[in-house]
């Protein structure tokens, strides 16, 4: 877990030089508040999945519940978030939404490696 959130890390840097380059100063912030998003919800799966592991050991259904819950939590966090960034904050949409997909991409790819 720890190469690819450090893989996720390197991404969004990676992201926002190029929104910089491509964008401009403001963008900067944008991708790395995308970025963020993402890399908090990586820490929080990875927490999240090892408490649920903990809770199946004693009853199986109460961590399948917890999975489902932490799915449910993380979403919400994700739209909430995204929309604090776009609507309230009034952050660049493109290198939030691009940083964002590239670090959750790098997680879907990082997650497939043995």
């Amino acid at each position: 877990m720890k190469r690819l959130f450090g893989i996720q890390v390197a991404l969004v840097l990676l992201a926002a030089t190029l929104a910089w380059y491509w964008y401009g100063n403001d963008a900067v912030v944008a991708a790395l508040y995308g970025g963020g998003i993402a890399l908090v919800n990586t820490i929080w799966l990875g927490r999240k999945v090892e408490l649920a592991g903990e809770m199946a050991e004693e009853d199986v259904t109460r961590g399948i519940y917890a999975i489902y819950f932490n799915a449910v939590q993380r979403f919400v966090f994700v739209l909430v978030a995204l929309g604090v960034g776009l609507q309230a904050l009034q952050l660049t949409p493109q290198p939030l939404l691009l940083t964002f997909g590239l670090a959750q991409i790098a997680y879907f790819f990082g997650r497939r490696q043995p």
